[in-house]
């Protein structure tokens, strides 16, 4: 069984610290990303949570700062409850807070990330990044952010899953088609509106499906 979405990117609401549920997280294997980004300074974002449990940060990759600019985030959470749970940000000091969601069934439930990288660009119009993933099957999510307010949008072997409402400069993507096989470099591309350049900061990560098999996930709920 592969990923499938079951909370497509949902966007979160710009808050201090509380952001509500919103969707429901269903079925089994799941698997909870959430992408934020916070002030200009390193650590400022200390912890999320969902339904009370504490998210784990990527390890090694996140934070990523955009250059000049704020740092983002990338935490998720294996077999998340399920239902409407509330998602809680928390910085050691106040500041300005906006993040994204996205789940997915049919993960495998150890061993995140198979893979990951970050990567980071000044004044540049599209940046690709990529990841050898391990296991074979896999999917990726990528969640950019660029300094100059300008649109974020989908490019070669990506699929814009959501931009935050408040903020188009910050996005979730995954990989787009079917699923990475066989296992190896995999690349994803994405770019910022015509007509602007604009300082980026991202970070990519795989995660391997609970059973291998060849089709393309299914999105089951899209908010």
């Amino acid at each position: 069984m592969l990923p499938a979405t079951d909370l497509a990117g949902r966007v979160l609401p710009h808050l201090p610290s509380l952001i509500p549920a919103q969707g429901a997280i269903e079925s089994c294997n799941l698997i909870l990303w959430v992408a934020v980004f916070g002030d200009s300074s390193s650590g400022t974002i200390t912890g999320v949570t969902y339904s009370s449990v504490a998210m784990t940060q990527l390890p090694t990759v996140s934070p990523k700062q955009v250059p000049g600019d704020r740092f983002v985030y990338l935490f998720y959470l294996i077999a998340p409850a399920t239902g409407a749970n509330n998602i809680v940000v928390s910085a050691g000091t106040g500041t300005y807070i906006a993040a994204i969601a996205s789940s997915y069934t049919g993960a495998k439930q150890s061993g995140v990330p198979d893979a990951s990288a970050n990567n980071s660009c000044t004044a540049c119009t599209t940046l690709s990044t990529s990841v050898t993933t391990f296991a074979d099957n896999s999917w990726i999510v990528l969640i950019s952010k660029n300094a100059n307010s300008a649109t974020e949008t989908a490019d070669t072997g990506s699929t814009l899953r959501r931009a935050n409402a408040s903020d188009a400069a910050f996005a979730l993507f995954e990989s787009s088609g079917d699923p990475v096989t066989p296992q190896g470099a995999t690349s994803m591309s994405i770019k910022i509106s015509t007509g602007f350049s604009a300082d980026h900061g991202l970070i990519m990560a795989s995660f391997a499906p609970a059973v291998a098999a060849p089709r393309r996930p299914l999105t089951i709920i899209t908010f």
